[in-house]
């Protein structure tokens, strides 16, 4: 029988690899721990075992034929917004997102732009449109209409007219337009500052609220779900996110009894973007969407690099492209199999953080749900918290930010943000505050 080359290695217990973990760590074996914690309280351990889980899950999306999207805000100049929409088909995107500006008066223009293309389109009013622009899309097989209307009463701290009258148009839109899918941006609560935990947390929360009021009025329940993430630059911490919520977010919906389609759109955060040595932008955005992707995301949604300072430009935005481009077709992440399968630190990062996800959704819900926890700002709270102690950590250099407070490079390379409404590391290089008591500023998409 021909000679294995794992023959000659041999095999130790846990115990004894435990041991010997100590001892080249200069540990005494009554330790009370080792490893760091994480901001959300996760402990992380040096090594990792099959064991206390050695039941492998398998993971109901696996990280294939995720859809590129490319996001155009739809404000300004139409002339121009034209030329970006012909610019993405042109680039052979799989989505067009259209986050549509308060003036909706360029929606038949929009039309006639892409009626000729087979690519999806997802248009996120910030609140319900008249009955003849949601006529119009129904003409349009690949085109969806969506309103997070709780979503922007968080960003803006008001509601459009009333709590009551903002309900009432978003059940009919649900009545009377054809399977309108839940959408739900649970980016506001990221580039607020909240931590992993409170991210799939608060977006549990604001799905199980929107889940509830359909069911209490006796409005059929959507096939689709789009929830759309801010991923940071914690690489794996992220990954695991959005596999934690996936499985919770199925729990929810369950309780229905109901089926629902779950659609995780991810893009980049826009906290940890500089705009001093602003260059570094790209290789934060391309670990932040690979995180995205690995982590089991169905859309990805990169940012340009010069988001935070100039206004969409066709080279910013074919950058953005070509990043995902890149992943796709010359690194075929499209081709790989689940890679979250097997990691004994991924799984057990997913279980911390779901098992700590899970019990501040129950707590919240005991205590009145997603919408009494904002009006009475204790979700605001919670995240200032977290914003706050990060912003220290950032100012004593304990939160790195290369190119921003750590190996900041002396080409002089820097920019002007165009506003400082929005979370972001700005050019004196700190968090830019929340300006207003809710979650995010009005342009946020």
């Amino acid at each position: 029988m021909e000679h294995s080359f794992f023959d000659d290695f041999t095999s130790y217990s846990i115990a004894e690899q435990k041991a010997q973990m100590e001892k080249v760590l200069n540990m005494a074996s009554t330790s009370v721990s080792y490893g760091w914690m994480s901001p959300e309280k996760i402990h992380i351990a040096p090594i990792y075992f099959k064991q206390p889980h050695p039941s492998k899950k398998v993971l109901t999306t696996a990280p294939i034929a995720w859809k590129i999207v490319q996001a155009i805000f739809v404000e300004g100049a139409l002339a121009v917004i034209v030329d970006l929409i012909n610019d993405a088909i042109a680039a052979e995107v799989d989505c067009l997102h259209f986050f549509m500006g308060d003036d909706v008066q360029g929606v038949e223009l929009l039309f006639q732009t892409i009626k000729k293309s087979s690519v999806n389109c997802l248009f996120v009013f910030k609140t319900v449109p008249d009955k003849n622009v949601l006529d119009r899309f129904s003409a349009f097989e690949n085109c969806s209409v969506v309103v997070d209307f709780y979503g922007q009463y968080a960003r803006k701290g008001s509601w459009e007219k009333s709590g009551f009258e903002d309900k009432k148009r978003w059940f009919s839109m649900l009545e009377h337009t054809v399977d309108v899918p839940l959408f739900i941006n649970a980016s506001i609560y990221a580039n607020a500052g909240a931590n992993l935990v409170q991210q799939i947390t608060f977006a549990l929360a604001q799905l199980n609220a929107y889940l509830s009021l359909i069911h209490e009025n006796n409005i059929g329940f959507p096939s689709t779900i789009h929830v759309q993430f801010a991923q940071g630059s914690n690489y794996f911490f992220e990954m695991a996110k959005l596999n934690a919520f996936r499985s919770l977010a199925e729990l929810v919906v369950r309780e229905y009894d109901t089926s629902l389609t779950l659609e995780i759109t991810a893009e980049p955060q826009k906290r940890n973007k500089t705009t001093t040595d602003y260059n570094v932008n790209f290789l934060r955005t391309t670990t932040e969407v690979m995180s995205g992707i690995l982590g089991g995301a169905n859309r990805i949604m990169n940012h340009p690099y010069d988001l935070r300072f100039n206004p969409p430009n066709p080279f910013g935005d074919r950058i953005a492209r070509n990043q995902l481009h890149l992943l796709k077709h010359e690194s075929y992440f499209d081709k790989l199999p689940n890679v979250m399968e097997g990691s004994y630190f991924l799984e057990a990062l997913t279980k911390q953080m779901k098992d700590k996800a899970w019990a501040q959704f129950l707590s919240l819900e005991e205590n009145g749900g997603w919408l009494v926890a904002l009006e009475c700002d204790w979700i605001q709270t919670q995240i200032e918290e977290v914003r706050v102690a990060e912003q220290m950590r950032f100012t004593l250099g304990e939160r790195l930010l290369v190119g921003t407070n750590k190996y900041v490079s002396e080409s002089g390379l820097s920019a002007q943000v165009k506003t400082d409404k929005q979370p972001s590391i700005n050019s004196s290089g700190s968090f830019t505050p929340i300006k207003t008591i809710y979650l995010s500023s009005e342009d946020e998409h």
